[in-house]
């Protein structure tokens, strides 16, 4: 048995309880495990309260450059480029989260693809392009993205 099988099998083995209940629902679950260990790395290595200030600070320099565009280009630009680096510097603070992240995904979305294999997820209707029926990727990420909203407004994540 290779690296890679033993561990999937290992995977297996630790969320074997989810693996026994019906895909649409195990996967569910993991793709709630997995967002809120996510949105807890934001929460945790990113300063919140630094991220939240820089967030009003852009907020009132774009009314500003909004403000100027009208009056005094010159000075709206002045303010605009402010916005830019306010932005790199909320940019560089997510990126901190970043790798563990990545991380965390490449450990388990393949996992996740030797296990919930064909379609998981099956509706009353047919959609267009989709069909009626969605795979595990198409599930974990109709799932994830709302998850992400609700955690980061109960965890405070900004």
């Amino acid at each position: 048995m290779g690296i890679v099988e033993s561990y999937y099998a290992a995977l297996s083995v630790i969320f074997g309880p989810l693996l026994a209940l019906p895909p649409v629902l195990g996967e569910a679950v993991m793709a709630t495990i997995i967002t809120l260990v996510i949105t807890l790395f934001y929460k945790y290595m990113v300063n919140q309260a630094a991220l939240r200030e820089l967030k009003t600070q852009m907020k009132a320099l774009q009314a500003k450059a909004k403000e100027l565009q009208k009056t005094d280009p010159e000075e709206a630009n002045k303010a605009v480029t402010e916005v830019l680096k306010l932005s790199n510097k909320q940019m560089r603070m997510n990126f901190k989260p970043m790798l563990p992240t990545l991380v965390l995904v490449m450990l388990l979305l393949p996992w996740m693809a030797s296990v919930w294999k064909g379609p998981v997820a099956f509706l009353p209707f047919s959609l267009p392009y989709f069909g009626n029926d969605f795979g595990w990727l198409m599930w974990y990420l109709l799932l994830s993205i709302p998850m992400t909203q609700i955690f980061r407004k109960m965890l405070g994540v900004e």
